[in-house]
């Protein structure tokens, strides 16, 4: 008898865990590169934890092997899916600091990515990266990530396996608005840009044998960092906001 109960709930910790370890694996602040895996996993088996108990439509132990396979890799796929949206979200300032880098004349000035892998990414995306990741521990919106895998029980019900169109129509969704929040994060650098550049070109007709573009360089630089100085606050805050009503969806009323 007391071995059953040891089994089923070790059951029901390992499907628990299958679903949080592969979404924070992902999930942003935890499931960063520099973060250790180790570190990930203890924090994932301590989340487990802690909530096991409290899940009530945990599926009762399977009779055979695949069945169990096919559970395990349900809850696999719904972790990873709620880590990669969360992911596509935070990608959103990755975006905008190219854009802005773009229009900046500073594409070049590439650094190692922090936010999203280990390769070369643009200084100002970078920056941007590292700010919303500041902002998101800062606000606690750590928490409601948190929180939102933990009310997932409820809208993914375990046990059962996920709805692939639906989950591939949420993430093109989201992956669109991102773009468009990029866009808009972006909107003040290239307009100023475009004027610049267009100026530029005008200047480049009016005297061809000067090298305007080049002479511009600086002053578009100068503008682009003032514009970033003024701007920056209120379009980082309107990005915790927008984060906040996206992981809202997965939250259920209390």
């Amino acid at each position: 008898m007391l071995s059953n109960i040891l089994i089923t709930q070790l059951f029901a910790f390992m499907l628990v865990f299958c679903r949080l370890g592969s979404a924070i694996m992902l999930l942003p602040g935890f499931g960063e590169s520099y973060v250790p895996a180790r570190v990930r996993l203890l924090l994932a088996a301590m989340f487990s934890v802690l909530l096991t108990p409290v899940i009530q439509n945990l599926p009762p132990m399977p009779s055979n092997v695949i069945n169990l396979f096919n559970i395990m890799f349900a809850e696999i796929m719904v972790g990873l899916f709620l880590g990669g949206l969360s992911r596509m979200l935070i990608a959103v300032v990755n975006i905008a600091g190219m854009i802005i880098a773009y229009q900046s004349s500073l594409a070049s000035a590439v650094t190692q990515d922090l936010t999203l892998s280990q390769a070369q990414g643009t200084s100002l995306g970078n920056l941007l990266g590292m700010s919303a990741l500041v902002l998101l521990f800062a606000t606690d919106l750590h928490h409601l990530m948190l929180r939102g895998l933990a009310d997932s029980y409820g809208l993914f019900p375990p046990g059962q396996f996920p709805l692939v169109d639906d989950f591939a129509n949420h993430a093109i969704h989201t992956m669109s608005n991102a773009f468009q929040m990029a866009m808009k994060i972006a909107a003040p650098h290239i307009v100023i840009g475009l004027i610049i550049y267009l100026a530029a070109g005008i200047i480049a007709r009016l005297m061809p044998n000067i090298q305007i573009f080049f002479l511009l360089m600086a002053p578009q630089i100068l503008i682009s960092f003032f514009i970033l100085m003024i701007c920056s606050g209120a379009l980082m805050l309107w990005y915790m906001d927008y984060i906040k009503d996206s992981l809202g969806v997965f939250l259920s009323p209390h």
